[in-house]
């Protein structure tokens, strides 16, 4: 019998496919005609990678927001809700707080919000960047990618995360200039990484946080 964090699932694949997730749940996807045994042979083989999957999530840190919070550039900032305020949201930088009469403690509000937020700054900093450091690139979007933060096509079309205006400044900017590389280096070579240390030197320490705080967002 599986412990109750596994999951198996059949379906009709070629392969099987295992995931561990950041809660320390594995999902186990596996062709039709795999029975129990297999699947325990496969998971007693795979039992390592597992652990150290399951160790990488428990070491990731978890930013914990009061209910009246809310998580933006990397800050807490304070909710007040204002009938002073019907069509707008005031955000102080200074007293990190946000006044609006809209709910933006309600999930589904805030996501919309987010959203807009990051829209316009993202969008901004991308043409900013893209400028400064001659690296062109055709159209930019903003995703609800899961598992990814951002995405450059061949047609040099650029995805990028709304999740990361929760992020500091300088993570986003990261991401953004990883991205922007990529409309020259489609891969993840030494020779992508030399060109994204030269645009982004404190890349390491935004790779870090995001490794740390990433299921924050």
């Amino acid at each position: 019998m599986l412990p109750d964090q596994y999951t198996v699932y059949r379906r009709k694949v070629k392969n099987a496919r295992l995931r561990v997730n950041e809660d320390g749940s594995v999902h186990l996807f596996v062709p039709l005609f795999f029975t129990d045994e297999d699947v325990e042979k496969l998971l007693e083989r795979k039992k390592g990678w597992i652990t150290s999957k399951q160790k990488f999530f428990q070491q990731k840190s978890k930013i914990q927001l009061r209910r009246n919070e809310l998580l933006l550039f990397g800050n807490r900032y304070a909710y007040y809700y204002s009938t002073q305020y019907k069509n707008k949201v005031i955000i102080n930088h200074e007293s990190k707080t946000i006044q609006a009469q809209r709910d933006l403690l309600d999930s589904a509000v805030q996501e919309k919000w987010l959203k807009s937020v990051a829209k316009r700054h993202i969008t901004e900093r991308a043409e900013t960047l893209s400028e400064a450091l001659l690296l062109p690139y055709n159209k930019l979007y903003i995703r609800s990618q899961k598992r990814k933060w951002g995405n450059c096509s061949s047609e040099k079309n650029i995805s990028i995360n709304w999740r990361l205006i929760k992020a500091p400044e300088f993570v986003i900017d990261y991401v953004i200039t990883h991205e922007l590389c990529h409309t020259i280096i489609m891969n993840h070579s030494a020779h992508f990484y030399t060109l994204l240390r030269s645009h982004c030197p404190d890349g390491e320490a935004a790779q870090a946080w995001l490794d740390k705080y990433g299921n924050s967002l």
